[in-house]
């Protein structure tokens, strides 16, 4: 490992990195996005089922439809949420790399080319 003024300061980053690199949060975003994505399809066709049988509505499709709103909010949100956190991520990862090589463990960018 080279050594180097203020290489204790680059292997604590090198550290906290590493950790952060480890908890991948933006995958669970996603999946929760695409859960609730499907879920809202699924009851956006029995909510237009219903209306489209029905004379009257029944007394359960406000709640439905209720709920059919919310499902898509929340799958827009978790989406934009897990992709502002898969963008910190890659910025982890990129200065991770940084890291790694002004310490010596990694080649370079540079000297792959």
């Amino acid at each position: 490992m080279v050594q180097r003024h203020g290489a204790e300061e680059l292997e604590a980053e090198l550290g906290r990195l590493q950790a952060a690199a480890r908890a991948r949060r933006s995958v669970d975003g996603f999946a929760r996005s695409a859960v609730e994505g499907f879920l809202w399809a699924v009851l956006t066709g029995v909510c237009g089922k219903l209306v489209w049988d029905s004379a009257k509505l029944p007394f359960f499709f406000y709640p439905l439809a209720l709920l059919d709103a919310f499902l898509l909010w929340d799958a827009v949100r978790s989406y934009r949420v897990a992709r502002a956190q898969l963008r910190a991520e890659g910025a982890a990862l990129r200065r991770l790399r940084e890291v790694r090589a002004e310490l010596g463990i990694d080649p370079s960018p540079e000297a792959k080319r």
